[in-house]
């Protein structure tokens, strides 16, 4: 990974600045003579929408009845009629660089959360038991799948594609949730949600 870009990357996602995260990591990628991961060059996710809103409408409707189970009868009897539904929610994209067969995201609740100590994140009571599967990439996945199981790493300029190119596909998914929030109005859009992908910590806060 690229952690110095990263670093500024995460920094701008903290201050809601998620369309020149793409453009910074954009202009990084282009600034490396042209590897088959410069596909990704101006692609993005915003075809699914509307997939990603119904995905987490569902996922919201489920969670909330087992969070209402796990709080149990007396607790609810006397929450004074407050809405009873999860704190936070955080979306996990897969190990997507070396799992280039398929990339999918899985959704997770949670009673509590914070946004300075992140340890909150092993702490979830549900997830989703039907993964969302990353459409429109194929291509980039194909490039990632040729670099691994040809050990092309030493050729010139694919390890700083490469570097650069997986921070983009998490961007882009962030763009994808940013853009689902917007368009899409339910009980959910309302919980706080965080996206990143497995074993990254550029955490975007969509809402």
């Amino acid at each position: 990974m690229n952690f110095e870009l990263a670093d500024k990357l995460s920094e701008l996602l903290e201050r809601q600045k998620l369309d020149e995260a793409i453009a910074m990591a954009e202009q990084e990628l282009k600034n490396i003579p042209t590897t088959d991961f410069h596909k990704i060059l101006a692609k993005n996710l915003l075809h699914l929408t509307s997939d990603l809103a119904k995905h987490i409408k569902e996922f919201d409707k489920s969670t909330r009845h087992v969070l209402k189970k796990k709080q149990g009868f007396v607790k609810n009897l006397f929450s004074s009629g407050n809405e009873i539904k999860p704190a936070a929610y955080y979306c996990e994209m897969n190990g997507f660089t070396i799992n280039y067969n398929r990339w999918f995201i899985d959704l997770f609740s949670f009673e509590n959360y914070s946004l300075t100590n992140w340890e909150w994140l092993s702490d979830f009571y549900d997830s989703s038991a039907n993964h969302l599967t990353i459409t429109g990439f194929e291509d980039i996945q194909k490039v990632f799948e040729d670099v691994h199981k040809n050990n092309r790493f030493e050729e010139p300029n694919i390890e700083k594609a490469y570097a650069v190119c997986e921070l983009l596909v998490i961007l882009r998914l962030q763009e994808l949730f940013k853009a689902s929030y917007k368009t899409n109005r339910g009980d959910w859009d309302n919980i706080p949600m965080f996206v990143t992908a497995h074993d990254y910590e550029m955490i975007y806060k969509v809402n």
